[in-house]
């Protein structure tokens, strides 16, 4: 069976499910959509309405999806072979889904309002506020470090292998360390650090991102389309 996902190489969201499928050996063609750049996007609102625009979304034999996380676990049951929604027990498979909620809602909302105001070169930029970056880079530093907290113990979030909560949660982290979790605040995170590690050196993570990319100084809070 073919399926397509609707998005773009550098979008997290779109890593995650490249990644799910390559877990589950479900062949995966890229159709490049990015919102920001107005890259193929009318084609794409057409396709898929109900996304106003915003990727990723699937399509394959007899379904059309979009939503992130609908798609992820669409494709993990499939055949089910890498386990990416725990042991199949209702405890495991909440405490699964409860985490990737929490990291697409929580997590990534939460270090966007840090990060996304930074980034230069976008067609569609979004608004920059400096008071807003800054309470998103506290927000972000508070929210982190109960992550830090959970992970005192642990190699995975649920169980003992790999879900698709850690690659939710360890995707939204390399989001970050592009551009504000930089050298300091990842010595500072030796849990996180130790738990993103082992997550991010699976084979199929790495066939999807051969080289990660991580700032050595936090982007600083000045906006980037300011006229110098």
């Amino acid at each position: 069976m073919q399926y397509t996902v609707y998005g773009y190489e550098g979008n997290p969201r779109t890593r995650i499910i490249r990644i799910v499928a390559a877990l589950e050996g479900i062949p995966l063609h890229l159709s490049t959509v990015v919102p920001r750049m107005y890259v193929n996007t009318d084609e794409y609102i057409s396709e898929f309405p109900l996304s106003r625009g915003k990727v990723p979304a699937l399509k394959g034999p007899d379904v059309k999806i979009t939503e992130v996380i609908a798609i992820t676990t669409y494709l993990a049951r499939i055949q089910n072979q890498a386990k990416l929604l725990g042991d199949g027990s209702h405890k495991q498979v909440a405490e699964v889904m409860s985490w990737v909620s929490w990291a697409n809602q929580e997590m990534l909302g939460t270090l966007a309002s840090w990060f996304l105001p930074l980034i230069p070169n976008m067609k569609k930029p979004a608004p920059y506020d400096a008071q807003a970056v800054d309470n998103g880079k506290i927000a972000s530093n508070h929210l982190l470090g109960l992550l830090e907290n959970a992970l005192e113990s642990k190699n995975h979030l649920v169980g003992e292998s790999a879900t698709i909560a850690d690659l939710f949660v360890a995707m939204y982290l390399a989001r970050g360390m592009e551009w504000v979790l930089d050298a300091d605040w990842r010595t500072s995170h030796p849990n996180i650090m130790r738990y993103f590690n082992g997550i991010t050196s699976i084979d199929q993570w790495k066939t999807v991102i051969p080289q990660m990319k991580m700032i050595e100084k936090e982007t600083p809070n000045k906006d980037p389309y300011a006229q110098e």
